[in-house]
């Protein structure tokens, strides 16, 4: 795992084990509501666990060498410390130059901790995890009612690159 540290203070980044599955499952839920359109995320019984059971998967760190760290708050001497966030770094081949670059797999706050700095603290984890590993570009996606997510990454210089585009199909007679 490479070793990062988190730069602000009250709060440390460590490696995620086996025992932080339902803490990851519970943010990456939260997250993929936050990513979709509203119909979609109504209707999210039909398409949830199949997500989340491909999650748990990639989590093993097999796929893009991804690699997962817990963000936790609070009194770290005396044992009185809560999960606050997740960090999941991959590697991937960028689609149009196929150069090598670190992928944002995931990044989550809990909603108490947000507008506190915490998400660009996280983004700044997510750098030096990119560098460390020999990368010198981050990929990310976002989902487009993510309003806020995208406001943090134009701010910290990602730019749009690309548009996924969906449309619904219905069978004809």
């Amino acid at each position: 795992m490479t070793e990062l540290r988190f730069p602000a203070s009250g709060y440390r980044l460590r490696n995620a084990d086996e025992n932080d599955g339902p803490f990851i499952m519970e943010c990456m839920r939260e997250n993929l509501l936050l990513s979709v359109p509203e119909n979609e995320a109504k209707h999210s019984e039909l398409w949830m666990n199949d997500i989340l059971s491909i999650t748990a998967i990639a989590m093993q760190g097999e796929l893009m060498r991804s690699e997962m760290y817990i963000l936790t708050a609070g009194d770290h001497v005396n044992g009185m410390i809560k999960d606050a966030g997740i960090l999941w770094m991959g590697r991937s081949r960028d689609q149009f130059t196929c150069e090598d670059t670190g992928y944002l797999l995931g990044v989550f706050v809990k909603e108490e901790l947000r507008g506190k700095g915490i998400g660009r603290a996280l983004m700044e984890c997510a750098e030096e995890w990119c560098l460390k590993n020999g990368l010198l570009s981050m990929t990310l996606n976002v989902g487009s009612p993510n309003a806020d997510a995208k406001k943090i990454y134009d701010h910290l210089g990602f730019a749009e690159r690309s548009t996924v585009m969906k449309k619904r199909l219905s069978f004809r007679e």
